[in-house]
Order: C-alpha cells, then sequence, then structure tokens
C-alpha cells in the first residue's frame, strides 16, 4: 500500500489504516486515513447496509 497521510497528525504513514469515509454530494467516498497510532481516537463508523438490515427486521417483527 502507498503512503497516506494521517488525518491527526497530518504526517505520512506507511501503515494507513482507514477510519471514515468522507462523503460529498459532488464525488463518491473517499478514504479517510490514520497512522495506526492515531486510528484508535477516530470513532467506530456505522454501517448503513447493517442499520437498513435491522430496521427491515424490526418492522417485519412489529417493533418499529
Amino acid at each position: 500500500m502507498t503512503s497516506q497521510i494521517c488525518a491527526s497528525c497530518d504526517k505520512p504513514t506507511s501503515m494507513p489504516v482507514v477510519v471514515a469515509i468522507e462523503h460529498s454530494a459532488s464525488a463518491g467516498g473517499r478514504p479517510i486515513y490514520a497512522c495506526p497510532e492515531h486510528a484508535s481516537r477516530f470513532p467506530q463508523q456505522r454501517d448503513p447496509l447493517a442499520e437498513l438490515a435491522s430496521l427491515r427486521r424490526a418492522r417485519q417483527l412489529g417493533s418499529a
């Protein structure tokens, strides 16, 4: 993998960790990287597909 810039310390890292996906109206998502040292500082991202599946199950069971 190529070197990326850490979103926390703004330094290049040769072991980047994807910590988020940035979305915009005019383009698709792009990954946000952090170095392994700072990756734990970012909140865990929610999986929208898992949330949709959970809502669908709740509606089928009549609890939503």
